[in-house]
């Protein structure tokens, strides 16, 4: 018997597979079986294997197959537009093209990650923008541009703060409340899989200095610093980026269900300390 299908919005993601992924995961963590044997039937796709290749991105994803998994998350017809985009998107090996699609994906206004995409060079130009983002949510921010500046560590001068928060605004990051102060539309963003683009990478080189300072910054009841060195192979790197990913949405969950009352920031850092070693002959 065919169980519900629970959603997970497309319009958050800019990475079909990880959607794909997310989507799966999610409706296991509610309860609802899935059997990859039985989304290869449903989907008409040749075996287990093509669908674990497309998955992990060593094959790509036919536009047949494409309108197949649109109707098997029971995508509505702009979000099955959506979805179809952002396969074009991912697959796409041209420049321009790219360039096109992703436009084209900004231009479905649904969610505040793409407003964030749209114009995530201003964003992520500046650390402080996502902090005082975050301070919104429980700091009663209005022209107050000083105590706000103060509120960071480190803190920053108070026309910063002042042009921080317009741009939020402009951005419709934030919005005014009943009683005038900034509130964020959302509580949580991520950054739709862009972590490539130019823009980010200076963000996060930025807040990889931070958490260098907060090694003197901070005493050691209010940082947790911790790290693990392994050895793994193509297929336990991939199972542990699908944990990460998983990690990701339940502080995600978690965030909406507590109030905050101070910015925490969080990084995850992944990257070879060795070169790729070639399987011994078994004698």
């Amino acid at each position: 018997m065919a169980t519900k299908k629970i959603p997970v919005s497309v319009y958050n993601y800019t990475d079909y597979r990880k959607y794909l992924a997310d989507y799966f995961e999610h409706n296991k963590r509610r309860g609802r079986l899935v059997i990859m044997q039985d989304v290869c039937d449903d989907v008409k796709i040749i075996s287990v294997g093509h669908l674990s290749s497309v998955m992990h991105g060593k094959a790509n994803m036919s536009k047949d197959l494409t309108a197949a998994f649109a109707k098997y998350c029971r995508l509505k017809k702009k979000e099955s537009e959506y979805f179809k985009t952002m396969v074009f998107f991912n697959q796409t090996k041209s420049h321009s093209k790219k360039k096109k699609y992703f436009e084209e994906l900004v231009s479905f206004r649904m969610s505040c990650v793409y407003k964030v995409c749209a114009h995530m060079y201003q964003y992520y130009d500046k650390w402080y923008h996502s902090a005082i983002r975050a301070l919104c949510e429980f700091m009663d921010i209005r022209d107050n541009h000083n105590e706000v500046a103060l509120m960071l560590i480190p803190s920053i001068r108070e026309h910063e703060a002042k042009n921080s928060i317009n741009l939020l605004a402009e951005l419709e990051l934030v919005e005014a409340d009943e009683n005038g102060f900034y509130r964020p539309i959302d509580k949580y963003i991520d950054t739709g899989g862009h972590a490539t683009s130019t823009s980010i990478n200076n963000y996060l080189a930025a807040m990889m200095d931070k958490a260098k300072e907060s090694l003197d910054r901070f005493p050691g009841d209010e940082k947790k610093l911790s790290w693990i060195t392994l050895g793994l192979d193509e297929a336990g790197y991939e199972e542990f980026l699908q944990e990460v990913r998983n990690f990701r949405y339940r502080v995600g969950e978690l965030v909406q269900r507590h109030k905050a009352n101070r910015v925490y920031q969080v990084n995850m850092q992944i990257f070879p300390l060795s070169k790729t070693y070639p399987n011994q002959k078994k004698e």
